[in-house]
């Protein structure tokens, strides 16, 4: 059982995590994130403002000629969408020798998704996952969605207690396609540095709308040395250890995950923990909007 200082703490990270999130989000509520990620409900709504990007054949066009401005129908999943965020914890992800961890800016990356989805009226689902499912929360909407999301995602960034060889995404999948109900804008975070790109995710492709996130450290990439971190205790088993060059350069891992995502007509996005999440973030969005 956790001690009174324990959940003190880990609420105090909650609330600078939801801060910096906050941060993050800003930008993506006011601009791209609204019409990239679309519902596909066919009920309408109510109407509301154009905004650019929407299709014009959104526009409500006796609601314009009315308000002489234009407007744009909104029908029931767009307006309420099912986000689901799946997030590597796995060793090789408390790995970095930046201001921060592959895992905390991917824990970042993660809070600002949520955030995002929250403040922009979306509901909420999560699986955090190593080699194995360790938390899994269906999509509901509202603030305490928020907070138990961000407060998941910290509790599993301690350090492991037993040795885990390898991430395993298709125990995320899996448990994302258990639910089997509506469709899903799935969020896939991890820094795949065993090539692992499931074939299944063809499958989780085919019903929902699904972006890979790869993170990565600088450092892995460039070191002449094997990469030491702690991954988990040496109670457990030893520190973790990468071999620069085993994974190839960063060109050709970044490479490989194009291709796989373009086969699968997934949307990808490189993330290092070198670089602010916001930005890329909003290149993304931008990106995908376009498309």
């Amino acid at each position: 059982m956790s001690s009174a200082a324990e959940i003190t703490g880990l609420l105090k990270r909650v609330e600078y995590l939801e801060l910096a999130a906050r941060r993050n989000a800003g930008g993506l509520l006011i601009g791209d994130y609204q019409t990239a990620i679309r519902g596909q409900g066919m009920i309408f709504h109510e109407t509301r403002k154009y905004v650019a990007g929407d299709p014009v054949r959104k526009i409500d066009w006796n609601a314009t000629a009315r308000a002489g401005e234009p407007y744009v129908k909104v029908h029931l999943e767009e307006r309420q969408r099912e986000v689901v965020i799946a997030l590597d914890v796995s060793p090789s992800m408390h790995a970095g020798f930046q201001d921060k961890t592959k895992l905390e800016t991917a824990v970042e990356l993660a809070a600002t998704l949520a955030v995002a989805a929250i403040e922009g009226g979306d509901r909420l689902g999560w699986v955090v996952f190593a080699d194995q499912v360790l938390a899994e929360h269906r999509p509901r909407g509202g603030r305490s969605q928020l907070f138990r999301a961000l407060r998941s995602f910290l509790d599993h960034t301690k350090a492991w207690t037993r040795p885990v060889e390898a991430s395993d995404p298709r125990a995320a999948i899996h448990s994302i396609e258990r639910y089997r109900r509506g469709r899903f804008v799935v969020f896939l975070i991890s820094d795949f540095i065993d090539h692992d790109v499931p074939e299944d995710l063809k499958y989780l492709r085919a019903r929902h709308d699904v972006s890979l996130f790869h993170v990565y450290d600088p450092f892995e990439y460039a070191s002449a040395a094997d990469v030491v971190f702690q991954g988990y205790s040496p109670e457990g088993g030893g520190l973790g250890r990468l071999r620069p060059g085993e994974t190839g350069s960063l060109e050709e891992m970044q490479d490989f995950l194009r291709d796989k995502c373009g086969r699968y007509g997934i949307a990808f996005e490189s993330f290092s923990t070198a670089q602010p999440v916001s930005s890329k973030l909003d290149h993304f969005f931008h990106r995908k909007r376009r498309r």
